[in-house]
């Protein structure tokens, strides 16, 4: 098999000392029922912060605005086939309803308290702890 990479990014909204989590699908060939910060795959070709949005709005149905990366990790799948970079983003709701996609099976508004009590890749845990750290400044 051929070996590529990708970008991915994601994004941390801060609103009323949460943020939002989804729940991946059981059906998820990749950590199935972790949970995660919405975003995804940028295409060929596409501005980081518009694939964000992009994708934020895919996942969940929400509008947001976009500020800084404030994370930055890479991880190879186990097959060793693909590389991933994922850019994690601090991010402002701009409007909408959450209504997720069929990629994920719930959503959730997490406090920092109740990371511990997720089933989350130790990397997206990084993540979303930073994000916290990040809006209290």
């Amino acid at each position: 098999m051929e070996k590529f990479q990708k970008i991915v990014v994601t994004g941390f909204v801060y609103n009323k000392g949460k943020t939002l989590l989804l729940k991946r699908s059981s059906k998820e060939s990749f950590l199935p029922e972790y949970w995660e910060l919405p975003g995804g795959k940028v295409n060929f070709g596409e501005i980081p912060e518009d694939g964000l949005v992009r994708e934020y709005k895919e996942e969940t149905g929400l509008e947001i605005s976009v500020g800084k990366p404030f994370r930055t990790f890479s991880y190879v799948s186990s097959d060793g086939n693909r590389h991933t970079v994922e850019i994690v983003y601090e991010c402002f709701l701009k409007g909408g309803e959450v209504l997720i996609s069929d990629a994920h099976s719930e959503f959730a508004w997490i406090a920092e308290s109740d990371i511990k009590s997720l089933l989350i890749s130790e990397e997206m845990s990084k993540s979303v702890y930073e994000g916290f750290g990040v809006f209290k400044k």
